[in-house]
């Protein structure tokens, strides 16, 4: 049976939330998994209709296992394995995924504003995604966190259900 795919890095747990507030809203038109990026199949099956990839934005970017190291040491991130990611999946899953239907999403502080306008970590997912030969059926979604550790700025879950809602008629378009 055809589904959607989550795949998510969080360090502080906001990324995560907005993964499962995505499958919520791909529910009606789509089944989702949802799983962490470190836990995340190396191969995408042929059952896999739609990709929806997305994290947080660490010093300007995607985190990167330095970035991690530093949310670890310097803001107490439960994260077991600093050297595994998005990123690092992203750049190791088996391609080329041949069109696969692909979206991505960051989290990102809300100000200052010059550096959200540098945050670049969903620009460097959709990179990482045509790299594949995924082909995007949406524009990057960001959504804010209200400080370096959270929680989601008010609306945010609300959003990204309904992204995720588009997502799907998105994904039932193209598949019929």
């Amino acid at each position: 049976m055809a589904h959607a795919l989550v795949v998510y890095e969080s360090v502080f747990g906001n990324a995560r939330e907005i993964a499962h507030a995505i499958a919520e809203g791909l529910a009606p038109a789509l089944a989702s998994t949802v799983v962490a990026a470190g836990e995340a199949p190396k191969v995408i099956g042929p059952d896999v209709e739609l990709l929806v990839v997305g994290g947080p934005n660490h010093a300007l970017g995607m985190p990167r296992p330095s970035t991690r190291q530093g949310a670890v040491d310097g803001h107490g991130a439960a994260i077991e394995d600093t050297t595994v990611g998005l990123h690092e999946w992203l750049e190791t899953v088996e391609g080329p995924l041949d069109g696969l239907g692909a979206a991505a999403f960051d989290t990102r502080s809300s100000r200052p504003a010059l550096l959200v306008k540098l945050d670049h970590a969903s620009r460097t997912e959709e990179k990482l995604l045509r790299r594949l030969d995924a082909t995007l059926v949406a524009p990057a979604a960001h959504f804010t966190v209200t400080d370096t550790k959270g929680p989601l700025s008010d609306g945010e879950r609300d959003r990204a259900r309904e992204w995720g809602r588009r997502l799907g008629e998105l994904a039932a378009a193209r598949s019929s």
